[in-house]
């Protein structure tokens, strides 16, 4: 959600149209990290940290009517150590609150990194309503050795849960023993 504000926040203080690069970083209000929020994906919503956010675009675009935020070209957001790219980003503001937003959708080649884990997939969307995150068109999440993939990943937010959906073809998982014999790296799973 931070991710969301300092998105809008850069197109409506700068009034950017457009340019060879778009940038932005912003403070976050501190919050304090609950439990499960430490997920590859849950850090999608960019919400849980407070280091500034920095955005980088071939352009940005922003819509006054329609309250949309478009960037364009080779984009990448950095957060402390958690990094996503994509081909583009649009952030769809609330029409009856300022600044808050309704919705984050990357596309093209996304990829979400945090130290050993990663995540792919052709879209990802954060939805601020039903505070689900989903991971589309063939997702893929990495923790070290350990991946899951398939068509769809939701991440429900609030439920601390997650869910793999096969699509037309299966869900696969692989999942290597930690040193004390449970699958995970350090205890943990993708």
């Amino acid at each position: 959600m931070a991710l969301a504000t300092a998105l809008a926040v850069s197109s409506l203080a700068g009034r950017s149209s457009g340019g060879e690069e778009a940038q932005a970083a912003i403070r976050q209000t501190p919050k304090e990290v609950e439990p499960g929020q430490d997920s590859l994906l849950n850090a999608l919503s960019f919400s849980s940290k407070r280091d500034p956010i920095s955005v980088a675009a071939d352009g940005l675009e922003f819509d006054y009517r329609t309250h949309v935020l478009v960037y364009k070209g080779g984009v990448e957001v950095i957060q402390g150590d958690i990094k996503m790219q994509s081909q583009t980003l649009r952030v769809v503001l609330d029409d009856h609150a300022e600044n808050r937003v309704k919705e984050i959708v990357a596309e093209g080649n996304v990829r979400v990194s945090k130290g050993p884990r990663w995540a792919t997939g052709g879209r990802a969307e954060f939805d601020q309503a039903k505070q689900t995150v989903v991971l589309s068109d063939d997702a893929v999440v990495h923790d070290g050795s350990n991946e899951v993939s398939g068509d769809r990943i939701v991440v429900y937010l609030n439920e601390n849960r997650s869910v793999v959906e096969g699509g037309t073809g299966r869900v696969r998982a692989v999942l290597f023993p930690s040193k004390t014999g449970t699958p995970g790296t350090e205890g943990s799973a993708p």
